[in-house]
């Protein structure tokens, strides 16, 4: 008597039995589903990386809301014992409502308010036309300092000295002592000033002493022209700022600035960060009563660091663009491969599904069973690799990586689900021959006319709209659509040469070379998938290599027009004795100085804008930077004039402003633009200056202003770290030096460019696995008809090699063409990405890269897809003659 079998027994023996299609699908499966996951994943902490490598790197200057105030602040208390505390507190308290009532993050972003009043540049006695001494209050800076000597600085009595508190280093430039004092004048009459203390920082390099560079050390000019003045700045009692009645006449001013926590921002919410601080920077903020006498009212803060969370943000954008446009071909052809695997588990399961619906099994049941075995096979693998995903995302972005990061995992594992379900009762019915019917289908013709329109329309539509920034669905959908295109002109045009070779074949004694070139025309058994594949992974490939080579070749350019020569050094003050010694220095074959920025109106017309002159010698830069990019453009110089007017080189900026002006002055100095510098320049990140040669500075300024940039010429082999190493003993120790390989290894080390190279590199790697994938799919699909020619041959005294020459056929014609293919439309994507994402966040310019591809990076990547997908695909059809896959596939009707 048989045994009875349970449903569940059913199932489970049912899905046991030829297993190995479902074992692929899950392996598949389990694949895409963690690259599904862990693709939004890393995007999340990349544009957190790139918002916060923008902002940590910044000064403290640069990353505060700052502002600068003519005055001094109002005090809250006058009488003689009053503390520091009382007597700003009304301007303490007003800052705490500013930050307190800005909009968010920023009150949790910014710290309380910080301020250092000045009275400014008094001469002393002593000596007033090079010693000259300026009074610093600022409450709490008694916990920025360490005595060394001395006390702090009390509050001065009636008709008193006032007391004051030197950095050590100041007190040496002026020749002070404590327990001196010195002289300066005000309104009412003399002013003795006694030196109580000397002090040191506690943290030379906190951001305090940024903000107050000159408390530290003293502002020296020395042009070696006039004697050299040096300006000390000392700490007073902070309440003492109650004390200034006399001091009606000296300049003043008031440093005020909210300390931004940088680590606080990030990408989800460096947007409103921006807008809250576009807020509070857009009008004055109310820092006083005029009712309370004297002193600031208002004051306007400004926060240079929302252009670099723009920027960041720019960058971000332009990473998702980039990115975008690289997976949308691979994610097209995952789908397709998924659709392979099902058929797999479908063709496996073809003798049961027809059996069963020979039994009376409805739609339904064979539906239901199918999609059982697609949650076995599919679903739960798609669940390990969520939970792979969300214990990534725990360990690197804690709780908040969001829900919706997991749904490209869920929809990967729910597709064959929905796939298998779908065809079951297809599977049910008898196959199909695959090579009849296939001429003149009006079906075919409509899918691949629909097909190159839609390509065609998208193209044009990104031409009209242009880039939306961020992930642009148009603009990620147009490579996937071009790769469409591109494989149906391949499939359609490959027959076209096959059939010449099948002509050939008929005239040679050689069966295996016409039987395959029959087979591959009569019988396509690798089909669109894997022609769509490899066109896709060969155009990722390329267009990948490509990509690399602009980003590196436009990286380079830039950091070398950033530099402006070898090796580029910037610093407070550079003298004529220093650029003669820096021309001694061993290594150094050139020496060229650029002076600071001096302001200047630029009148065009009769219309007047700001302006920065740079005053240069034309031939020393020239000398320095050769034909390369940097200041000067190619064949131009300064010192030449053509006409009447000065010759200037003019920024971009400037040169657009000019346009066809007939009249264009600097200051009242006739001037002509000889020239026009676009991108980086080695005067900084100005984007709205001039340059003229030392030879007409005088004209045109009435001085000769000192170098604050030095250009580095290097000889032949010299190391731009060894000579560094030997320039730090020439120049100020506050100099920064920068060579051309020094400022592109910043650039490409950021986390925007690397997460670009990273995502590059991942996309040919996928595309290789997604190729082999299908080729080996596709050929197992095909294993029985090929299995039964090939016995067929044998008993007819055919060679063994005649197996290999028949999978040959059927790979070689198809993966050639779409090879082809792949690389011409790979050459083709990169123009699509250039002319629609900006670039030129990921090169450290202002002008966006060219059109570039070098032979060694094209070479790594193209053929290491190449290697990659062969060696896959090799591997694949290993396993699968060990499996009974091939057996388990063997089709026992014929038509």
């Amino acid at each position: 008597m048989s045994a009875r079998w349970s449903t569940v027994a059913l199932i489970r023996r049912h899905l046991r039995a030829r297993a190995a299609g479902g074992a692929a699908l899950a392996l598949l499966t389990l694949v895409l589903s963690l690259l599904a996951g862990l693709a939004p994943v890393a995007l999340i902490q990349l544009g957190d990386a790139t918002v916060r490598d923008r902002v940590d790197g910044l000064s403290a200057t640069v990353r505060d809301v700052t502002s600068t105030t003519v005055g001094i602040p109002q005090v809250a208390s006058s009488k003689p014992d009053a503390t520091a505390e009382e007597v700003w507190a009304g301007f303490l308290a007003a800052g705490e409502q500013v930050r307190s009532t800005a909009a968010e993050p920023l009150p949790s972003l910014l710290s309380p308010v910080r301020a250092v009043a000045r009275v400014e540049d008094m001469p002393l006695s002593v000596d007033p036309r090079t010693r000259l001494i300026s009074f610093a209050f600022s409450p709490g800076y008694e916990d920025e300092i360490d005595l060394v000597d001395g006390r702090l600085p009390a509050r001065p009595s009636s008709g008193g000295w006032w007391e004051i508190a030197l950095s050590e280093s100041t007190a040496t430039q002026m020749e002070w002592t404590v327990g001196d004092t010195r002289t300066t004048e005000t309104v009412d009459g003399d002013v003795e000033i006694a030196l109580v203390g000397i002090f040191v920082p506690k943290n030379p390099d906190g951001d305090f002493w940024v903000h107050a560079p000159s408390i530290l050390e003293p502002n020296v000019f020395d042009d070696g022209n006039a004697p050299r003045e040096v300006t000390a700045t000392g700490f007073a009692n902070p309440a003492a700022l109650a004390d200034l009645a006399g001091f009606d006449t000296v300049a003043s001013r008031t440093d005020a600035w909210f300390p931004v926590d940088a680590s606080g921002v990030d990408a989800q919410n460096a947007e409103a960060a921006v807008a809250a601080l576009r807020r509070l920077t857009s009008a004055g903020q109310v820092f006083g009563q005029s009712a309370d006498g004297p002193g600031v009212l208002g004051v306007r803060f400004e926060a240079a660091m929302t252009a670099e969370i723009e920027q960041a943000l720019g960058q971000q954008r332009s990473t998702l663009g980039v990115i975008a446009m690289l997976v949308a071909g691979p994610v097209g052809v995952s789908i397709a491969v998924l659709v392979l695997a099902c058929r797999i588990v479908l063709e496996a399961r073809r003798p049961a599904l027809r059996l069963l619906s020979a039994r009376g099994a409805s739609d339904a049941q064979l539906r239901g069973l199918l999609a059982t075995e697609g949650i076995v096979w599919a679903v739960l693998p798609a669940a390990a690799a969520i939970a792979v995903t969300a214990a990534v995302g725990l360990v690197t972005a804690g709780p908040a990586t969001p829900l919706v990061a997991f749904l490209p995992a869920a929809a990967v594992g729910l597709a064959p689900v929905g796939i298998l379900a779908a065809l079951a009762p297809a599977a049910a019915e008898r196959a199909a021959r695959t090579d009849l019917g296939t001429r003149g289908s009006r079906s075919r013709l409509l899918l691949e006319g629909t097909v190159i329109a839609l390509a065609a329309i998208s193209l044009a539509l990104l031409a009209v709209r242009g880039y939306t920034d961020g992930v642009d669905l148009l603009l990620a959908a147009v490579p996937l659509l071009l790769a469409l295109a591109a494989c149906v002109l391949t499939l359609r045009l490959y027959p076209l040469p096959l059939r010449r070779l099948l002509a050939r074949a008929r005239r040679s004694s050689e069966v295996s070379g016409f039987l395959g070139a029959a087979r591959a025309l009569r019988e396509p058994t690798i089909g669109a998938t894997p022609v769509l594949a490899l066109v896709v992974g060969v155009s990722v490939a390329v267009s990948s290599g490509i990509l690399l080579s602009v980003l590196d070749a436009g990286g380079e350019e830039a950091s070398r027009a950033r530099v402006g020569s070898d090796v580029r050094i910037t610093g407070p003050l550079f003298t004529a004795a220093q650029l003669d010694d820096l021309r001694a220095v061993a290594g150094v074959s050139g020496v060229a100085g650029i002076s600071g920025a001096e302001t200047a109106r630029l009148e065009m017309d009769g219309v007047d804008i700001a302006t920065a002159v740079f005053v240069i010698e034309s031939d020393a830069v020239r000398e320095v930077q050769g034909d390369g990019p940097g200041l000067l453009p190619p064949g131009v110089a300064l010192d030449t004039p053509t006409t009447d007017a000065v010759p200037i080189i003019a920024s971009g900026a400037v040169a657009d402003a000019i346009g066809d002006a007939d009249v264009v002055r600097v200051d009242t100095t006739p001037v002509e633009v000889v020239g026009v510098t676009r991108g980086p320049s080695p005067t900084g990140s100005r984007d709205n200056w001039v340059a003229i040669d030392a030879g007409v500075a005088d004209e045109v300024l009435g001085e000769d202003p000192s170098d604050r940039t030095v250009l580095l010429r290097l000889d032949a082999g010299a190391s731009p770290a060894d000579v560094s190493d030997a320039v730090r003993g020439v120049v100020s120790p506050s100099a920064r030096i920068e060579s051309v390989a020094q400022v592109d290894a910043e650039t490409r080390s950021g986390p925007a460019v690397q997460g670009v190279r990273t995502a590059l590199t991942v996309a040919t790697a996928v595309a290789a696995l997604l190729a082999s994938f299908a080729i080996a799919m596709t050929l197992v699909l095909g294993s029985g008809p090929r299995r039964r020619v090939v016995a067929l041959l044998r008993t007819l005294g055919a060679p063994r090699r005649v197996a290999r020459d028949l999978v040959v056929w059927e790979v070689g014609p198809p993966a050639t063409a779409a090879l082809v293919a792949g690389a011409v439309f790979g050459a083709l994507i990169p123009l699509v990405v250039m002319a629609a994402v900006d670039l030129r966040p990921f090169t450290g310019s202002t002008v966006a890269p060219a059109y570039t591809a070098d032979a060694g990076i094209l070479l790594l990547c193209v053929g290491g897809f190449l290697a990659s997908a062969a060696a896959l695909t090799a591997i694949a059809l290993a396993v699968s003659r060990r499996t009974p896959t091939g057996s388990a596939l063997r089709t026992v009707e014929e038509g």
